[in-house]
């Protein structure tokens, strides 16, 4: 599969989730969470997907400079519409395009590290996977009337292990 066609199947996913929570399950604070609600979540996969198609376009792609859009976290039908945004993009990004990445380690100094689009599209898939493993928790424990794909959260190579063991 194509890093393309995966962001895409995990937008859809999101998508696929975030029709069917209401804003007031969206933004309420969950305990499996510490405090924290469905759509900070959601709001920070998005924003590291904003991050990058704003970075391509200067050469520079800043994760720690996320708009930290409050609209994103308390509406789901504002969230699912930009994660369609990003993805209607996906098609024109040159995946060959060398960029360079700001991190943030939490000291003064920012260092900058070369990378592709290609490389930083697999981040922010993998960072997505990652977080919708999260949010999956928070869907069983507190709204179990939402359905969601089974392999929501799962890498691909654990689905592969999981196929390869019988599981």
């Amino acid at each position: 599969m194509h890093v393309n066609s995966a962001i895409l199947a995990v937008v859809q996913q999101i998508n696929h989730v975030l029709e069917q929570l209401e804003p007031h399950e969206y933004r309420r604070p969950l305990p499996e969470f510490e405090g924290s609600t469905l759509g900070q979540h959601f709001r920070h996969i998005l924003e590291f997907f904003q991050c990058l198609e704003n970075g391509i376009s200067t050469g520079m792609i800043d994760y720690a400079a996320r708009e930290r859009n409050l609209l994103y976290e308390d509406n789901p039908g504002i969230a699912l519409s930009a994660f369609e945004t990003f993805a209607e993009a996906l098609p024109s990004l040159n995946l060959a395009e060398n960029v360079e990445v700001r991190a943030e380690f939490g000291g003064a100094a920012r260092p900058c590290y070369p990378s592709t689009v290609g490389r930083e599209l697999m981040f922010v898939y993998d960072h997505a996977i990652h977080h919708l493993a999260i949010i999956k928790i928070g869907l069983r424990c507190q709204f179990p009337h939402v359905q969601s794909d089974k392999d929501l959260g799962v890498s691909p190579s654990t689905i592969k292990a999981r196929v390869i063991k019988g599981h």
